[in-house]
Formats: C-alpha cells, structure tokens, sequence
C-alpha cells in the first residue's frame, strides 16, 4: 500500500538506496570546445536518459538545451573515470517547448534524440527509463502531488568543479550529483501545462544555497510501503512525474524548485511532439 511518511522517519540507508536507483537514469550535460583555451569544458546542467519504443532521448529543460549552443559538442557524463561521451551538437535532434515570459512561467521542456551510434555507449553505463510505460501509468493512476514521496535528481553546480590539466593537455569533471527528497509544496496550471513546487528546507544539513545544475533533473514519485511492523520499505516502483527548471528566492528558510508535472510531459508536450501513443 502506498504510505505518507516524514522524512526523518525514513531509514538513511533506504534513501541511499533510492538515491542510488535514481542516479541510474540521470546524466551531467556538460558543453565541450576543446579549441578553447579558456572554459573547455562547462557545467550546463542535468537530464534523465529515457527511452520511446526503440529510441534513446534525454529529457530536460529547453533552457539547458539552448546553453549548450556555444559549444560544438555536448558532453555527457556516464560514470566515474573515462566515461565521457562527447556528441556533435548538430548531430542532436531537439524538440523543444520554450515559452517567451519570465523564467519562472514556462513552458519550459526539451527532448534530446540520442544519435544511433552513440546508443550502445550509454548502455554500457546508464539505463533509460521507458517513457511509453511510464506515460501509460500516469494515464491509467494520476499521481497525487499529496502522497508517497517525492526527489529531484541533478547536479548541484556549487558542489562540482571542472578542472584543465594544462601540462598533460586533459580534462577532468568532477560532479556531485544527489536526489533531493521532500514533498511539494504547491501545484498549478496554466495553457494546459501543470507545475509542481518541490519544497527545500534550506536549514538542513548538505543542502546547496543554489540549485543551479539541478535544471533539467528528473521529478520522480517513489511508492513507500509500510509492514504490518511499521517498517518502511520500497519496492523499487518509481515514476518520473515532471523535469525541473526554476529555484525561487528563499522564503522563511525555505525555496522552492519548480517542476513541469505529468500532465505537461504525458499529454501537452507528447502531443506538441507527436510521440507515439
């Protein structure tokens, strides 16, 4: 059965584990101009690998996309070590909602097609969350924003650092990437397109003064179950609900980050970008 529980009531070690599930779909979205003497390689921001039929995407923010367009190349960071995949921006075919208003107002999203030869690369590391199932979830259960618990995967920009070894002539990321767990805040919707406020305590230990890098990171919804005991545990059962991109101003110690929801991703954007039903 699906549970509401606090936070502090969850067992660290389960968070780590999902935490841990989560990172398994995530990707760093780094800009690449290796001509550059200066800022060869920049933090832009955060995506989720997914997969359409027989197709590979990245979902994010239409603003993470349009960051990368100084750069020829788009790095995206599959692991620890050498696994860094670098494609040809022009090779990336990008659909993309942007709306024209303030930042904070959307709409706000992007769909990054993965080029064929580059597929079998971030197998090797990553795996995609199938997004045709996911859909057909929300369509068959709606979430409620009230229930079960809620993360947003990404990379915290003030954490991560990219360094430039001069002397051997190599690069080298270092990313922090973490899954922010709490519950939302607030919901609306406007032109057809629903939001979510991820709420932030921002007195809790760990957490960034900014969210900056978190844009484009997955919403996920993660069903917690509860024994006959009271002990919580978690059946692996997860489900992208929304992409982030937009962090308030802190307020009584606490931000807001602002998610497109499951009606924006499932139903306006799928069919602005006539995805298959």
């Amino acid at each position: 059965m699906r549970v509401g529980v606090r936070i502090a009531d969850i067992p660290d070690s389960l968070l780590d584990d999902i935490d841990s599930s989560l990172q398994q779909y995530f990707v760093p979205i780094l800009g690449r101009d290796d001509e550059r003497h200066t800022e060869p390689l920049k933090l832009i921001g955060s995506g989720t690998f997914v997969r359409i039929d027989s197709s590979y995407h990245i979902l994010t923010a239409a603003h993470v996309w349009d960051a990368t367009k100084p750069f020829p190349k788009v790095g995206l960071l599959l692991g620890s070590g050498r696994s860094c995949l670098s494609i040809p921006r022009e090779y990336i075919a990008a659909r993309q909602l942007r709306g024209s208003g303030p930042e904070e107002s959307g709409p706000d999203l992007a769909l990054l097609a993965i080029p064929p030869r580059f597929v079998a690369q971030v197998r090797a590391y990553k795996s995609a969350l199938d997004l045709v199932q996911q859909r057909n979830k929300f369509l068959a259960d709606p979430p409620h924003s009230d229930s079960g618990l809620w993360a947003v995967t990404g990379m915290v920009e003030g954490f991560s650092s990219v360094q430039h070894h001069l002397d051997v002539g190599s690069l080298e990321a270092q990313i922090h990437a973490r899954s922010f767990f709490g519950g939302i805040d607030g919901t609306h919707e406007r032109d057809g397109y629903d939001y979510l406020d991820a709420g932030v305590d921002m007195g809790l230990a760990g957490v960034p003064m900014s969210f900056g890098g978190v844009s484009g990171g997955p919403l996920w919804q993660i069903v917690l179950s509860m024994n006959s005991t009271g002990q919580i545990f978690w059946n692996g059962k997860k489900y992208v609900q929304g992409v982030a991109f937009w962090q308030s101003a802190i307020q009584e110690g606490r931000r807001v980050i602002r998610c497109h929801g499951p009606k924006s991703v499932f139903e306006k954007a799928w069919k602005e970008r006539e995805l298959p039903n």
